[in-house]
């Protein structure tokens, strides 16, 4: 025959589209079969077996109604001419080809996956994703892979063949060729009624632990979902302990308490943060500064080394992450990194007690000012749904924007509105808190020519001067403001700018600078006692002489001993807690493990102790926002709290056999 195929293009459509659903269908209960034989003891044949695999296939076929749409796509927008000729056949076959592929090799990997995280894909295959380097130097190091994908390749291959051959015997199919355009407008309409259907789907699971329930899922379903949902169930795949106790653990650290928790409410951290210092009311600027890591201060950074000779600095502060969103988290939260994505990317991450939740019940004006476009990383919703007014690029004064990247305005554009929003709030008479967020120490690394020594776009050395070049103008614009008196400064790095894309946590690698800076409200001080991120809200307002009704896991910085300095830093899937000689790192296979910094044998704590403080720290921080009970405490409750609750809270030991166990 001349003709690419046998049947009539309309019933090549709906045999080839039946031909990918079925072997995805058939492939993905494969999968669960080979995961029931290579792992037995995780899941051994039992009546439950009939129930998981019904579950699954219905999740199949959930995940299937997306999966076909592009080769749905592909297939149906060629014309019967063009499908009839050698060109079509070509076109068609490599469709089903790189689907087939795909659907082989995502098979083995999710066998694989499950051998080392005993899971369906999850955030750390979005992880894998996002860091790919790291993850085909991995594969690469742990798995023969050219005889793996050369396996892959054939299988897909045959099946490839098989399903084109079934395509093509018109005697094989029951298939009737639709006899007119409304036929597949019909079909059209049906599947697309089939995924508004699916869109709003739950996947199914059982009651028979996370193993059944795990396997009963579809593992491209849940990478989507996984990517959506930004976050990793901590409970499921990190090392957990009783809950009670981990929130008298996490209770006892907070110096700033005086113990005067919610009296009757054991598993929340809600507190009266005191502090010896009179109040007094400034108007707060704080700067997120984009890769600003502590090796900066210094050559390159003549302003900001003057600031933090006459301000409040710190010499030991890290960063809980990698990832600018991580550093506007903790900045603005005061929260340990969560598994997964930041709480900034995440659904239902609103009315949180936040920085400024204590400025906005005080009347200040509230403003978040950022140089680039604030849907991106979700900081317009994060900001706008915690009380700040949103002021990015797009509303910026015309007289504001002289240079801008593909990130955004320059720092000088960006101090600019931030001055000119300061004089409008001061002008209506009110106290403002401003936080910005920097871009111009960012890749490519371009600014406005002519402003420093290191031409644009050449290195960082020269977006670091720049930086530093934008805060000197800053300052100085600041200084002949009226307000500029009863102003305090605070600029802090989200994150380092040489830890980004690692896998590993190195432990001094999450060094950020850190300065507070109002010559009526700071004397020169250096705080040297390793310290976080998380600390800088609750620093700030100890500073201020404000106390406050506080859910935040930092305390006032100033009052740690220097021998018994601590910080949280993480990737996506690993979460670090580091004292000045150990380092606890928790991992989703459920295990701890403890590195000495030092070269002495000394401990400065026991290892039970120093692991337990890690879990304890994350577990409540993923309970909390888990739970709902990050929210504004005028939104959570009104308990009383007051001075006269002295009394330690004594959370005792839950009675034998109520535990929280690492399944």
């Amino acid at each position: 025959m001349n003709d690419a195929f046998s049947p009539s293009p309309g019933r090549f459509r709906l045999r080839y589209l039946a031909a990918l659903g079925f072997f995805f269908l058939a492939l993905n209960l494969a999968v669960r079969l080979v995961l029931q034989l290579a792992f037995p003891d995780m899941l051994p044949f039992s009546a439950f077996v009939f129930a998981g695999a019904g579950m699954g296939g219905i999740n199949d076929l959930a995940a299937l109604v997306f999966v076909i749409l592009l080769p749905a796509t592909l297939i149906l927008t060629p014309t019967d001419a063009f499908l009839k000729g050698r060109a079509g056949r070509v076109y068609a076959t490599s469709i089903l080809f790189v689907y087939t592929f795909i659907f082989v090799f995502t098979a083995f990997a999710e066998y694989f996956f499950w051998d080392e995280f005993n899971s369906r894909f999850n955030f750390i295959a979005v992880d894998y994703l996002v860091y790919t380097t790291e993850l085909l130097r991995n594969m690469l190091e742990s798995y023969p892979m050219t005889p793996l994908m050369l396996a892959v390749f054939c299988i897909a291959a045959g099946f490839a063949r098989v399903l084109w051959k079934w395509i093509r015997q018109e005697k094989l199919s029951p298939c009737k060729a639709p006899r007119s355009s409304s036929r597949f407008a019909l079909l059209g309409g049906l599947y697309v009624a089939a995924i508004l259907v699916f869109m709003l789907f739950t996947p199914l699971s059982g009651s028979q632990g996370r193993y059944w329930n795990e396997y009963a899922k579809n593992g491209v379903y849940q990478i989507f979902s996984a990517y959506l949902n930004n976050q990793l169930d901590y409970r499921a795949f990190y090392k957990t302990m009783n809950k009670r106790e981990a929130y008298a653990l996490v209770q006892s650290e907070m110096s700033d308490a005086g113990h005067a928790f919610t009296p009757g409410e054991e598993e929340n951290l809600v507190r009266l943060a005191g502090t010896s210092s009179p109040e007094t009311r400034p108007n707060v600027i704080v700067v997120i500064m984009e890769s600003m890591g502590s090796q900066w201060l210094g050559e390159y950074t003549p302003n900001l080394s003057r600031l933090a000779q006459n301000g409040l600095s710190f010499s030991n502060m890290a960063a809980t992450g990698t990832r600018t969103v991580r550093g506007i988290e903790a900045v603005m939260l005061s929260i340990p990194p969560t598994p997964g994505n930041s709480i900034v990317r995440r659904p239902d991450n609103g009315k949180l007690f936040n920085l400024g939740s204590e400025f906005r019940a005080k009347g200040y004006d509230l403003k978040f000012i950022y140089g680039g476009i604030g849907f991106f990383d979700n900081m317009n919703p994060f900001f706008e749904g915690n009380g700040y007014t949103i002021v990015d690029k797009l509303g910026f004064s015309r007289k504001n924007k002289t240079f801008s990247t593909a990130w955004g305005q320059c720092d000088e554009d960006l101090y600019a509105e931030s001055l000119t929003r300061a004089d409008e709030s001061y002008a209506s008479g009110k106290a403002f808190h401003q936080v910005l967020l920097t871009t111009s120490n960012h890749r490519p690394f371009n600014y406005p020519e002519g402003k420093v020594a290191i031409a644009p776009g050449t290195s960082r050395k020269g977006a670091v001067s720049y930086s530093d070049y934008a805060i000197g103008n800053f300052m100085r614009e600041a200084e002949s403001k009226p307000w500029f008196e009863n102003t305090v400064f605070l600029f802090v790095g989200d994150h380092p700018s040489s830890i980004a894309g690692k896998t590993e946590l190195p432990a001094d690698g999450y060094g950020i600078l850190c300065i507070m800076y109002g010559p009526r409200f700071f004397q020169p001080e250096q705080v040297t006692a390793l310290c976080s991120q998380i600390d800088v809200a609750p620093t700030l307002l100890a500073s201020l002489g404000w106390e406050y009704k506080s859910s935040f896991f930092g305390t006032n910085a100033r009052e740690l001993p220097a021998d018994k300095g601590r910080a949280w830093i993480s990737t996506y899937q690993l979460l670090g807690f580091r004292t000045n000689d150990q380092l606890v790192t928790l991992s989703p296979d459920g295990q701890a493990r403890i590195a000495s910094l030092k070269e002495s044998e000394e401990r400065g704590e026991k290892e039970s102790q120093l692991v337990a403080k890690a879990v304890a720290f994350y577990q409540c921080a993923y309970d909390l926002f888990t739970e709902k009970k990050l929210k504004e405490v005028s939104v959570a409750g009104e308990e009383t709290l007051t001075k006269h609750n002295t009394a330690a809270l004594a959370v005792p030991h839950s009675p034998s056999g109520e535990t929280d166990t690492q399944q």
